[in-house]
């Protein structure tokens, strides 16, 4: 009989402890966005991005996300145009699931009269 209840309460107490681990976690939700990249700041795994209306959550606004997986953003630079998975739990944001939409055209300046060949 002693066996019985020791297994008893060593299963109780485990099956306490998982449930007390479930409840720590934050709930998140997650959002699609598509935006254009402003900066991309890889050593402090940050990224600006301007981006639309996220219906259910913020008006279309420029702001700052944690990358969550720095090595999405690495080919990234200003004007690239991506689309993201925007996961918020508890205050906090963070971009997952990075990928390229669209690179940004290079600025080209226009060509001068000095730099075009002489006819002369």
């Amino acid at each position: 009989m002693r066996g019985v209840k020791k297994s008893v309460m060593l299963a109780a107490g485990i099956l306490i402890s998982v449930l007390a681990g479930c409840e720590g976690k934050p709930e998140e939700k997650h959002y699609p966005i598509q935006a254009e990249v402003v900066v991309v700041e890889l050593p402090k795994k940050l990224i600006i991005v301007k981006h639309g209306d996220i219906p259910g959550l913020m008006s279309a606004m420029t702001m700052g996300y944690v990358i969550a997986i720095p090595k999405e953003a690495e080919s990234l630079g200003p004007g690239d145009k991506i689309s993201a998975d925007l996961v918020v739990s508890n205050n906090k944001a963070r971009l997952e699931k990075i990928l390229l939409l669209e690179k940004a055209k290079p600025n080209r300046a226009r060509a001068t009269s000095t730099d075009s060949p002489s006819l002369g």
